[in-house]
């Protein structure tokens, strides 16, 4: 049964993946240097800045991104088209020949990959987070459940927003207070998939009811993100802590829509950094923001909307940015969960695989800590929380930090992270299943130059239409990795 859900949802989520922006296209190294200087003058005339991450800035990290062309959606359109074809049916023939295509045409952006638990912050995580730190930013909002951006730094609601989850993130259904664990805390395939139960509230009591039954039954829905007790959804309320990942046709906790909404909305720049902007709930907060600006190798819907196009990995984004504003790049820090739990009391219902990646993390933490201490690695765990851990929240944040950074070659080594700032949350609630429209104030994009992404249709900024494109697109060969970006009819952004 686990296997037929599992096998449905990877059929509808390769039912997203859009085959004419597949293909990746990268701006030639001039209009490369001149979108960032463009770029650095934006944050430094923007009073609050967020940014809107997705997979790509996670790939080099060695964690594999969805829609790209070798992404986990693209692969399995790959193969429901190919046993389509076997089947006879050769009505998605130029489909399936464009996505191969474009897989044979992909530059690797990772040496190796590596399991998501075991994952480190890439460059572009450290970057925004030093940003955040120095003043220069303010908040992610993240569709990410890695828990790359918690693990360089950022905290949790004054600082991140994960709209889709978090898979250290075991949260209460009514207090609401995040515990931040050490181990994957979905319990995965001994549920069922729409089921995200996994305990009691150690700071407030809250408990499972009695009616659950952890599967379905005949007759209960899931109504508005809730079972009513008989499984744990996504907006169920006082049933106890649940897990944070939200799988395809739920809805988002209103807790993280709504932060995320309030600080996009706050802001004057939002900085959209490797996503594909294919899951269309969503895709309307970046331009709650005044100003929007979108880096990614492949075209987006919204890629005539935005300010400033930049079509580039975001680590080559932020290397160059972080130089143009004088900063320099912290170093990850020693990642510590706040409501931790030793190994040997991880729940059994954690697969053996996720408890040696926790048994990893404590070795790696304990190791890091002797060599910053200077001393030998303690050989108790660095961990004492238990489930039941009456741990009193985290202490509150420090004052506003101070809005320049001190100026250093941005290709200097790594530097560990100062405290954080606090902003806002607060709460409403609302649906992955809505299409929000999006409150636009925006402009077209300028072209990119690196493979030819797709002709733009003229778009309209805050300033009136856009002066017409320079670059033509230069002639890719297949096998050829470099290819330039759409040809727009409007220059995005210098506004």
């Amino acid at each position: 049964y686990q296997r037929r859900v599992h096998g449905k949802t990877h059929a509808r989520m390769a039912s997203t993946v859009d085959a004419d922006r597949v293909g990746e296209h990268r701006d030639d190294a001039e209009t490369l240097e001149r979108k960032l200087d463009t770029l650095a003058e934006m944050f430094r005339a923007s009073r609050y800045t967020v940014f809107f991450t997705g997979a790509g800035v996670s790939t080099s990290a060695g964690i594999g991104d969805y829609r790209g062309p070798t992404g986990s959606w693209t692969v399995a359109r790959v193969k429901q088209l190919e046993e389509e074809k076997r089947r006879g049916d050769k009505s998605h023939a130029d489909e399936l020949a464009k996505l191969k295509l474009e897989a044979s045409r992909e530059v690797v952006k990772s040496t190796k990959k590596v399991d998501m638990v075991d994952a480190q912050p890439t460059f572009s995580h450290m970057a925004m987070a030093t940003l955040i730190h120095t003043g220069h930013a303010h908040y992610v909002v993240t569709t990410n459940l890695d828990g790359l951006h918690r693990k360089s730094g950022l905290q949790g609601h004054t600082q991140l927003c994960c709209l889709h989850g978090d898979v250290y993130i075991e949260r209460c259904t009514a207090c609401g207070y995040d515990f931040e664990r050490n181990f994957h805390v979905r319990q995965g395939k001994v549920t069922y998939v729409h089921d995200h139960k996994v305990g009691t509230c150690s700071r407030c009591g809250s408990a499972t009811p009695s009616n659950y039954t952890g599967r379905k039954t005949a007759g209960v829905k899931m109504t508005h993100g809730a079972w009513g007790g008989v499984m744990i959804g996504t907006c169920d309320r006082n049933m106890g802590t649940k897990d944070t990942h939200i799988n395809f046709g739920e809805q988002l906790d209103p807790m993280d829509w709504d932060e995320a909404e309030a600080h996009c909305g706050r802001a004057n720049l939002c900085v959209v950094a490797g996503t594909s902007m294919s899951l269309r709930h969503i895709t309307h907060m970046p331009f709650m923001a005044e100003r929007v600006v979108i880096i990614n190798l492949q075209p987006t819907p919204d890629d005539e909307k935005c300010h400033l196009r930049i079509w580039a990995t975001t680590d080559a984004v932020f290397t160059g940015l972080m130089a143009r504003l004088g900063v320099t790049c912290e170093d990850p820090p020693i990642w510590q969960p706040r409501d931790a739990i030793p190994v040997n009391e991880i729940p059994r219902y954690v697969s053996n695989n996720y408890r040696e990646a926790a048994r990893r993390l404590e070795a790696l933490t304990r190791a890091r800590l002797a060599a910053l201490n200077g001393a030998p690695p303690p050989s108790s765990s660095t961990t004492t929380n238990n489930t039941n851990s009456t741990r009193s929240p985290p202490p509150a944040p420090r004052a506003a930090v101070p809005k320049k950074a001190t100026a250093k070659a941005a290709t200097e080594p790594f530097r560990r992270s100062p405290p954080p700032a606090a902003l806002l949350s607060k709460s409403r609630s609302a649906s992955t299943s809505t299409t929000t429209k999006a409150t636009t104030k925006s402009s077209s994009r300028s072209p990119p130059t690196s493979r030819s992404p797709p002709a733009a249709a003229p778009g309209k900024g805050k300033g009136g239409s856009s002066p017409p494109a320079a670059a033509a697109a230069a002639k890719a060969k297949s096998r050829s990795p470099s290819r330039s970006p759409p040809r727009a009819s409007g220059a995005a952004a210098k506004k």
